[in-house]
């Protein structure tokens, strides 16, 4: 079972396999990024990663404060869940 030639075949096939997926894998990839270009959705300016976070940290922060407030909770009207009332 664990004789050279089966693992010889072993070796070949997983190397082989692999080799494949990465070739139509970055073809996909080359496909969206060239997609992303004519469209004008990929940026062109490379950016570092600590430019990268602040960016999306700017994003986020756009994101929540043009959320709307939330809404009261359904079941106990306007009261916040998890408080006790007074009454009891």
């Amino acid at each position: 079972m664990n004789n050279p030639r089966s693992m010889v075949v072993g070796w070949v096939s997983l190397i082989t396999v692999a080799g494949v997926s990465f070739y139509f894998a970055k073809q996909s990839i080359n496909e969206r990024r060239r997609k992303q270009d004519i469209t004008g959705e990929r940026p062109s300016a490379r950016l570092d990663w600590k430019q990268r976070v602040a960016r999306d940290e700017a994003q986020a922060q756009q994101a929540t404060s043009k959320e709307p407030l939330p809404s009261p909770d359904p079941v106990h009207g306007s009261k916040i869940s998890g408080l006790k009332d007074d009454a009891t």
